[in-house]
């Protein structure tokens, strides 16, 4: 065209425009533009995990993602899901966030409080520009009457990792599919070794993001903090009961105080101060729960152990004291039911029994394997303080419902 002409250049992360004009009257001449797709800078999630919060009208949530930005939980009523779409009006919580076990990764904590009872949520995590599948969890009534389940030593990886992570996807499979129960109880030994990644993937099973669970410290827990980075308990003690782990914690759900005390700490003093301190935060619950991971009336492989025995002479007396109803443990991978106990002594006068009314003492109950990863052969076929015991080499779960006035115990294979 024999003119004059300049071009301008215009650069952006995602676009490279060029656009010639004549420069006599910069008129267009060409105009041409390279685009790039936007980068995402997508962080990855994952173990998620549903607990109890410190009554039955909040849940504690961690999940694990690649950043150290702290995430955030969003949560509404699944009746205002419109279209299968995340509600437009949503309750949201901001995480805290620490380093994780995990390299690279970081644990993110918050509790999601004010929940109604009997009623369904929605919720999603949050992380930048990244943003969870929606997942579900319900409520239970906030009446005196509720169920939970109970199993004993998952330990992923004690046996072949695949097989026990095989077993314990069975076993949760059961909880959910022919139960009706408010949340899950673990007697500890989530992993078989403290510090392994791929062990603690393998007993997050996807069922947690919907089903709420709580867990107890086991001796193979202890050793490190990524226990606590997987799990967010309620009113955890700052001193009493501490390892790497954790420590001892509380909750009550609806007619229950349920006690959580960290047994791999051998102070007795340190865990009746925390029982006592949190019996007298609630003074008007009807039944009064101890889960513990160390059974101290088991008749399996670890019954005679010395650290057993200690714990056997100090503790139970403290239990009758205090007033417990029932104790749930874990740790010998066995199953054993005691009789009624008055301090250290068996009330064996009505033989097995099945059920009693108004009973002196406390009852002791101790879990097999949840996941089937290990067993132990009985070696105290004679326990004076045994009415039941078991060891057919199969997976078992205890489904228990509470009312205001019974406490049914029911374990299955």
């Amino acid at each position: 065209s024999h003119r004059r002409t300049v071009t301008e250049v215009d650069i952006t992360d995602n676009s490279y425009t060029l656009t010639t004009y004549y420069a006599d009257d910069m008129s267009v001449l060409d105009k041409f533009t390279i685009n790039k797709t936007p980068e995402v800078n997508t962080v990855e999630q994952k173990s998620v995990f549903l607990t109890l919060g410190s009554d039955e009208s909040s849940r504690g949530l961690t999940w694990y993602a690649d950043t150290e930005e702290a995430g955030q939980v969003q949560y509404a009523k699944a009746a205002d899901m419109v279209n299968g779409e995340f509600p437009a009006e949503y309750a949201a919580v901001d995480a805290t966030v620490i380093p994780a076990n995990d390299e690279g990764f970081y644990s993110n904590q918050a509790v999601l409080s004010n929940l109604e009872e009997s009623t369904e949520y929605v919720y999603r995590v949050v992380n930048g520009d990244t943003v969870s599948d929606v997942y579900n969890f319900s409520t239970g009534s906030y009446d005196s009457s509720f169920s939970f389940a109970f199993v004993g030593d998952p330990q992923i990886g004690a046996g072949t990792t695949e097989t026990d992570i095989e077993g314990w996807n069975e076993t949760l499979d059961t909880v959910q599919n022919d139960m009706d129960v408010d949340f899950l109880f673990s007697a500890g030994d989530q992993v078989n070794t403290a510090s392994n990644e791929t062990q603690y993937a393998g007993y997050l099973n996807d069922a947690f993001t919907s089903l709420a669970s709580m867990t107890t410290i086991g001796n193979h827990d202890s050793g490190s903090a990524a226990y606590g980075q997987h799990f967010n308990l309620p009113n955890e003690s700052a001193e009493l009961g501490v390892s790497n782990a954790g420590s001892d914690y509380w909750f009550v759900y609806n007619n229950t105080l349920f006690m959580d005390i960290n047994s791999n700490d051998l102070s007795t003093a340190e865990h009746r101060q925390f029982m006592e301190e949190a019996i007298n935060q609630n003074p008007d619950v009807r039944w009064k729960t101890v889960i513990f991971h160390h059974s101290v009336y088991s008749t399996a492989s670890h019954t005679d152990d010395s650290d057993i025995i200690q714990r056997r002479e100090e503790l139970p007396p403290i239990l009758d004291e205090l007033g417990i109803d029932v104790v749930l443990m874990g740790h010998d991978h066995v199953y054993t039911r005691t009789y009624m106990m008055n301090g250290t002594t068996p009330d064996t006068a009505g033989g097995v029994q099945s059920e009693v009314t108004d009973p002196e003492g406390v009852l002791y109950l101790t879990a097999n394997s949840a996941s089937g990863s290990k067993y132990y052969d009985i070696k105290a076929p004679e326990a004076p303080f045994a009415a039941v015991m078991d060891q057919s080499y199969r997976r078992t779960v205890t489904e228990i419902d509470v009312t205001d006035t019974s406490y049914t115990i029911t374990t299955y294979y």
